[in-house]
């Protein structure tokens, strides 16, 4: 569970960075960068709603206008749900199914493990696509390595 937990403070800090980069950069000149922040954003909170058993069918992945007072508030909002849910989550609990629909209605079920090796992967992914699209509009990407949030995290 530790490495879990480590991984996703990880996820929580390198979401905070990227914050501050776009609100730093003028989005109208970020492309893509701001739309795909609150999409992966919104796939945590997606999946944090699954692995809590409700239907999350309801809930919008992608969307056309991006407000970064929101994102920051869903930031918040999905770091205190999955410390809640690490707090109740038992080792032996990874490896139990969850049974979920897709936003289209489809049926799946994976581990709980696979869920939260997916959100943390799956956030990494686009959050080095928005790095991408901030240096290609002329802006400082965040720098956030595993390794350098570990040296922050121990000085502090």
């Amino acid at each position: 569970m530790q490495t879990i937990r480590t991984m996703f403070a990880h996820l929580d800090w390198a979401n905070r960075r990227l914050l501050e980069s776009l609100r730093s950069a003028r989005l109208d000149e970020a492309g893509k960068a701001a739309p795909l922040f609150q999409h992966l954003l919104q796939a945590e909170r997606i999946w944090l709603t699954r692995l809590r058993r409700e239907d999350s069918r309801h809930l919008p992945l992608w969307g056309d206008d991006v407000d970064l007072d929101a994102c920051a508030s869903l930031i918040v909002a999905n770091a205190a749900g999955f410390r809640d849910l690490f707090d109740t989550l038992h080792e032996d609990a990874l490896d139990q199914p969850v049974s979920y629909r897709s936003q289209a209605g489809d049926p799946f079920e994976s581990t709980v493990r696979d869920i939260l090796t997916h959100v943390a992967l799956h956030g990494q992914y686009h959050r080095a696509q928005i790095n991408t699209a901030l240096r290609a509009g002329g802006f400082e990407p965040a720098t956030l390595d595993y390794i350098l949030y570990v040296r922050l995290r121990d000085k502090a």
